[in-house]
């Protein structure tokens, strides 16, 4: 289970965290969440709204992600 995380979320050396993928987690997290929440609260989902809220949520997080990639190592360290 350690290595499964570790390869989510460094870099390509695999040791160097990347920070934006670690952001953006719990944005992630919240946003697959509320569907859930309002369904388990009995409240109407509005799909347009919805389908509007996932596109602003994956433009965010794939703008953290790619916003903090030219500061993360490209090769494996050479030891």
């Amino acid at each position: 289970m350690m290595k499964f995380i570790r390869d989510l979320f460094t870099g390509a050396d695999g040791k160097t965290w990347a920070i934006g993928r670690i952001y953006s987690l719990p944005m992630l997290v919240s946003g697959l969440g509320l569907p859930i929440a309002a369904l388990i609260q009995g409240q109407p989902i509005d799909f347009a709204a919805l389908g509007v809220m996932y596109g602003g949520l994956g433009g965010g997080v794939m703008a953290m992600v790619w916003g903090t990639n030219p500061t993360e190592p490209k090769e494996p360290p050479h030891e």
